[in-house]
């Protein structure tokens, strides 16, 4: 049974991976249901239960009051316990995820967590205030039951000080290196999956106070720090948690014990187009034949480093007049975007097409019409839309260094350095050198055609198995757990 706060009509790379995950479960003969918040718009499909849900303000999200109100959940509870799960798999950190933590204990089930998320970047690219974190943790903390795992206000000191500190000088990524990761195997399987190695358990917190006013450095610390209690309570005993590359754990600290801790990236299935549709899409947001496309997919926000973009776009365009840079996805902050706009002259911004969020195929379209894919985000945990691309023979030009070289792609992309005129430069090198892009092009759509859906069932279907043994351990099926 999947725990989601995202969902359609929603997009993002959580529903593509759980809808894929689903699916292939389901055709490898172990149906599930998938509990999401409702939204009016949503279609009806078999293996869906919606909860109650309210537009919350930020990032097209809708949030399930049950949060705020126990009793709201007690139907959902018993319509859980009737579909009679062998598992929860909880993929989103919101008031849907700990819902399925709530039911797993409640009826003694295992819990698997995959982090597909690098809350430190989102709360901060959100600014999303401490007191409105401990509040949350504190809330979350009484509905299941356990002490809070710190006090309400922020002041760190010692070893963990310098931590949050190298965290706040790069905001979005984590600079401090992490050991090798070591593989070990699941049970069942003759390849191995990468777990995390060194990186230990985080020591308590501690007693916080109030500083008065703090400088921006010292918020982020604080904030960094409330994430991570709100991720140890919310983690801290699960039976197993999923991350789908190694550039998560570079960023993170998570409050579980190496052995439960599994790498297993999403598969993903290529988004077929045909020539017509590619025309289409090119006539129907202006698009000339002779334009050089740049392609972007996803949140056009400050966590995906389109601030960068934009910006190494403007030299892009000087030297390359025929580039045009396409984004394609939801934007929440249109004023923001604005501002990058006019930041670069109206000749460049004249140059930038804004699509929006779009269906499935007509992203595949835009893949179809791109010559570059252009992905400057220090802050994610896999990018999908890589994989797509890839399976396109689109070649990527990125910036995080430990994505490029241990994620899906295994390196098959151009590293660029994560400032406007590296960016700008590697962006270049490909559009000067179409057999360059194109042998990079092919290298990527090889790397990524081995993460096959069906491959990431079987794989899930192990550490699911992990799971149900390490729960076995602790409780008996049926009591609840503690």
């Amino acid at each position: 049974m999947h725990f989601s706060d995202t969902y359609l009509p929603r997009r993002d790379g959580v529903i593509t991976s759980i809808r894929t995950l689903t699916s292939a479960l389901a055709e490898q003969g172990h149906p599930g249901m998938t509990i999401v918040p409702r939204h009016p718009d949503q279609t009806v499909e078999d293996g869906l239960l919606t909860l109650r849900a309210l537009p919350c303000g930020v990032a097209n999200l809708r949030l399930s009051p049950w949060l705020l109100r126990e009793t709201g959940a007690s139907g959902v509870l018993d319509e859980i316990a009737a579909f009679a799960p062998d598992i929860v798999h909880v993929h989103t950190p919101g008031p849907v995820g700990l819902l399925g933590v709530v039911a797993a204990r409640k009826l003694g089930l295992p819990v698997v967590h995959t982090y597909h998320t690098d809350l430190h970047a989102y709360a901060d690219a959100y600014r999303i205030p401490v007191s409105a974190l401990n509040a949350l943790t504190r809330l979350y903390a009484r509905r299941l039951g356990v002490p809070v795992p710190w006090s309400h206000t922020v002041a760190v000191t010692g070893p963990r000080a310098v931590r949050y500190a190298r965290r706040a000088a790069a905001r979005t990524r984590i600079v401090a290196g992490r050991a090798a990761s070591g593989a070990a195997s699941v049970a069942g399987r003759a390849a191995s999956v990468a777990r995390r190695a060194a990186g230990r358990r985080p020591a308590p917190i501690g007693s916080f106070s109030s500083l008065g006013a703090l400088a921006p450095e010292q918020v982020i610390s604080n904030r960094h720090a409330a994430v991570d209690g709100y991720n140890r309570l919310l983690l801290g005993d699960a039976d197993a948690v999923i991350v789908p590359t190694r550039a998560a754990l570079n960023r993170i600290t998570l409050p579980v014990p190496d052995e439960r801790i599994f790498l297993v990236p999403t598969g993903v299935a290529a988004r077929p187009t045909t020539a017509a549709a590619v025309a289409e899409f090119r006539a129907e947001h202006g698009i000339a034949d002779s334009d050089r496309v740049l392609l972007f997919v996803g949140r056009v926000n400050r966590e995906k480093g389109v601030d960068l973009l934009i910006e190494s776009f403007s030299t892009i365009v000087a030297r390359c007049p025929k580039a045009r840079l396409v984004l394609v996805g939801a934007t929440f902050d249109r004023r923001w975007l604005t501002g990058l706009l006019e930041a670069i002259g109206p000749e460049a911004a004249a140059r930038v097409t804004v699509v929006g969020e779009q269906p499935s195929h007509v992203v595949a379209a835009a893949y179809g019409a791109a010559e570059v894919f252009v992905f400057p985000s220090l802050s994610d945990t896999q990018a999908l839309v890589l994989q797509e691309a890839a399976l396109a023979h689109v070649p990527a030009v990125m910036c995080d260094e430990v994505l490029h070289a241990q994620g899906p792609l295994g390196g098959a992309a151009r590293l660029a350095s994560p400032d406007p005129a590296g960016f700008a430069d590697a962006v270049l090198a490909l559009l000067a050198d179409p057999a360059e892009a194109r042998r990079i092009g092919a290298a990527a759509a090889g790397q990524a055609a081995r993460h096959t859906p069906a491959a990431y069932a079987e794989t899930m279907c192990e550490v699911y198995s992990f799971a149900g043994a390490a729960a076995g351990r602790l409780n008996d099926r049926g009591r609840t757990r503690r």
